[in-house]
């Protein structure tokens, strides 16, 4: 057996020993199960918590992450993934925001669909339930995600929605829908102020991965009047977050 080999072969037994252990697994264990030197389960281990795979708890147990446990490594795996790798980045934005961060991905259906939140701590805040999927034509998630698409790719899932006015401020005109999608294109970020929520303003940006994918989108859901004068503030923090998101899936942060 090969040395590449060998390797990948080390690091599934590891991940199946770590799906295997409801209490996870110190470096000891770790090692003595694996029948490996400790320097190089180690860095295994490092590695699967870097990528989002793992998650190192209380007592350096190494725990396989939830999100894998219920969603397996088919979508959901990408998912949890992405999910894992981006919980500490949210909850760093939203502290430094003091607003809301969202984490998001655009359906085949053109649906934008939430996938995990890190809620500020200001008493009056906005919040929203993970696990629904929302309109696009309304939201800075699911325009800016569209932008990064060609005109005549994104062509279809605009004409999937009959847009209606979800508040008296969304913009159900195609043409004025579709302006609002190019100015995301060229600005690299999407602000949409109450068109989906009476008193809130979200801004978004990308998720682009070094191969250029767009994996999805991070999100902060503002209160309205907050947003205004920190508007410059929260879009760097923001694409802070997002090449801090690309950098960890991409391995390029793994810690």
């Amino acid at each position: 057996m090969n040395d590449s080999v060998r390797s990948a072969s080390r690091v599934l037994d590891l991940l199946e020993l770590l799906a295997g252990a409801e209490d996870g697994l110190s470096l000891a264990e770790a090692c003595e199960r694996l029948g490996a030197p400790k320097s190089s389960t180690l860095m295994l281990l490092r590695t699967l918590a870097g990528r989002g795979y793992a998650v190192r708890g209380e007592g350096d147990r190494y725990r396989l992450h939830a999100d894998f446990r219920s969603g397996g490594f088919g979508w959901g795996g990408q998912a949890a993934r992405l999910v894992a790798v981006a919980e500490p980045v949210l909850r760093e934005l939203a502290d430094t925001i003091g607003e809301t961060a969202i984490l998001a991905t655009l359906t085949d259906k053109g649906m934008v669909r939430l996938l995990a939140k890190a809620v500020t701590h200001e008493n009056i805040r906005y919040d929203i339930d993970i696990g629904q999927e929302l309109p696009a034509y309304c939201t800075a998630i699911g325009r800016v995600l569209l932008a990064q698409m060609p005109r005549e790719a994104r062509a279809p899932f605009l004409d999937r929605i009959d847009p209606v006015a979800v508040t008296p401020h969304s913009l159900t005109d195609r043409t004025a829908i579709e302006a609002r999608i190019d100015e995301a294109a060229r600005e690299g970020i999407s602000v949409v102020a109450e068109e989906y929520a009476l008193g809130g303003t979200g801004a978004a940006v990308p998720i682009r991965l070094a191969d250029g994918r767009v994996v999805g989108a991070v999100n902060a859901g503002c209160i309205s009047p907050r947003f205004v004068g920190k508007e410059e503030a929260i879009a760097d923090a923001l694409r802070a977050a997002a090449s801090a998101i690309a950098a960890r899936l991409d391995n390029r942060g793994a810690a």
